[in-house]
């Protein structure tokens, strides 16, 4: 199922503006005030919707994330909704966080809004499991404090490249791609 348009606005949590509502879009809000109410994620740290551009060779090829999370000026966190099993969409978000721009993004959690798998990017592994991994905002800052800073080669971003191009026009490139709305 890819994400189609309800035909109706809804008032952004984070922004207060009018938006589309579309099958997915409840959920993001969902997220959102769970960061800021729960997580004590501060609002303005939160990017929504951030839309990464991947050019591969000729190909340009665009990409919606659902949060990315921003300390200092630095993204910190990319989240994701995903509509399935979370451990399958674990790769195609650790590409994305060490192609990010600028410097590689040392943590990702995916969802599927019953499950959240939180991923340490330098390894490549799951640090835990549950929607308990959300971490508070105080313990995300630490954690990323704390990280182990890296960069990649020329030649692993161009594979990252093309192994998150592969897998996002996969899983659905109606969801990760520009598309009319249904």
């Amino acid at each position: 199922m890819h994400e189609v348009s309800l035909n109706q606005v809804i008032t952004d949590y984070l922004s207060g503006d009018q938006i589309e509502l579309t099958t997915y879009e409840d959920i993001r809000q969902a997220i959102a005030r769970l960061l800021v109410e729960e997580k004590n994620f501060p609002p303005e740290n939160i990017k929504p919707k951030y839309k990464l551009e991947l050019d591969i060779g000729n190909d340009k090829y665009s990409i919606q994330i659902d949060f990315v999370i921003y300390h200092q000026g630095k993204a910190i966190l990319i989240l994701a909704f995903c509509p399935g099993a979370v451990s399958t969409y674990v790769t195609q978000y650790i590409c994305l966080a060490r192609i990010f721009p600028r410097d590689p993004v040392p943590f990702v959690i995916v969802t599927d809004s019953k499950d959240a798998a939180l991923i340490d990017v330098s390894v490549k592994k799951e640090i835990c499991r549950g929607y308990a991994c959300i971490p508070m905002w105080e313990d995300l800052v630490k954690m990323a404090d704390d990280a182990e800073r890296f960069s990649i080669s020329r030649e692993r971003m161009d594979k990252d490249k093309r192994v998150a191009y592969a897998m996002f026009a996969l899983s659905d490139e109606c969801c990760v791609s520009d598309c009319p709305s249904s």
